[in-house]
């Protein structure tokens, strides 16, 4: 076996090397260790299922920024600076190009694979198993050929119990997404990936509810494909009037990818759509608003975050007061509604309008009747 095949994660409180048959946590790891937290094999293990799924990011069309991994696995930037010096310590190269706004994108130089083989190979086997199982894959010929071959490939490189070891760090993530992606209208998903990935535009002819279920047709740039809710939509670009679209995939009637290309618009910024949305629905202006949450929810509102501009107030009644401003959608009106008498609205007065007239709604259908 070649020192290549053998290398193995090593960190130190420098940085994060991988060295032959060693591994060892230092750095943060060392203090956390002191602090009682966690051991050295724990680390160790946080460490490599990190750097490995960082890898298959990195594999992935148009790679990742700093900013995004970080968030992703729930670490700091410093971190993620210190798993790529990492990688590259070892030999894997990586390249960067610009991204959105100001930051860089970073990806895995593929024209330079060879080095590399078994490393890249180890990290696409987690995400593998679940595309060879999946039905939109299944049905479709070439890719399940594709993906066969790659699957020996990873086995003569892995061996048998290399690939049981990778099984069993897959089975320990789980994601409700997977569902997204298996509902996803094969005939469109993966030419979407591909003109995405080479900024290709697109005639996409579209069906929505919202305008009586005419079908209008499109000239877009597509730009990412986002899970939400069991469903699976586009950000797209709408040159004609310079504005982001929101498309639900299920809803594309026909797509044509063309030869055209363009680059990334300036005025996307995925970032600061994430902060005017409550969840994944775009609109115009942002608004305020405020909700008093009774003491029974208070600990429920405070445990997890739920949208990036919010601020908590508790109050002397044992309540708490929650604050943020997005722009208004049946999203937030939904989530409002779901805490039914566990909520008080202050802010917006519309939204108070608005429930105002559902509940004269409530009392007259369920109403006790004389």
């Amino acid at each position: 076996m070649s020192a290549r095949t053998k290398a193995t994660l090593v960190s130190s409180p420098e940085t994060t090397v991988l060295g032959p048959r060693t591994l060892e946590a230092g750095g943060d790891g060392v203090a956390e260790k002191r602090a009682g937290a966690k051991s050295k094999d724990e680390l160790r293990n946080e460490q490599v299922v990190r750097i490995l799924r960082i890898l298959h990011d990195l594999g992935r069309a148009g790679g990742s920024d700093l900013y995004a991994l970080a968030e992703r696995y729930g670490t700091t930037v410093r971190t993620v600076r210190r798993d790529l010096a990492a990688i590259q310590d070892a030999g894997i190269p990586l390249i960067t190009e610009d991204g959105e706004g100001s930051r860089k994108r970073w990806s895995l130089n593929h024209g330079a694979a060879d080095p590399v083989a078994s490393l890249i190979e180890a990290s696409h086997f987690l995400a593998l198993r679940l595309a060879m199982e999946s039905s939109v894959i299944r049905s479709n010929g070439g890719m399940f050929a594709v993906m066969e071959d790659l699957a020996e490939r990873i086995e003569k490189a892995l061996g048998t119990h290399g690939r049981e070891e990778l099984r069993e760090l897959d089975r320990a993530f789980f994601s409700w997404e997977k569902f997204a992606w298996r509902e996803a209208p094969r005939e469109v998903l993966w030419p979407l990936v591909e003109a995405i990935s080479k900024h290709r535009v697109c005639e996409v002819h579209y069906r929505a509810p919202s305008s009586g279920n005419d079908v209008k047709t499109y000239r877009v740039l597509p730009l990412r494909l986002i899970v939400h809710n069991g469903g699976l939509y586009l950000h797209a670009w709408y040159g004609k009037f310079k504005t982001v679209l929101l498309l639900n995939l299920q809803r594309l009637q026909d797509l044509k990818v063309t030869e055209q290309t363009e680059p990334l618009p300036k005025e996307y910024d995925p970032a600061k759509l994430e902060n005017s949305a409550f969840g994944v629905f775009i609109g115009k202006t942002a608004e305020s608003f405020v909700l008093r949450f009774d003491a029974y929810a208070r600990p429920y509102i405070e445990e997890r975050k739920w949208h990036p501009t919010e601020r908590l107030e508790p109050l002397p009644d044992g309540g708490v007061m929650l604050r943020f401003e997005c722009t208004p959608s049946y999203e937030v009106t939904n989530w409002v509604a779901g805490w039914r008498d566990h909520v008080e609205v202050i802010e917006p007065e519309k939204l108070k309008v608005e429930f105002r007239g559902y509940g004269e709604w409530l009392s007259k259908k369920y109403g006790a009747s004389k």
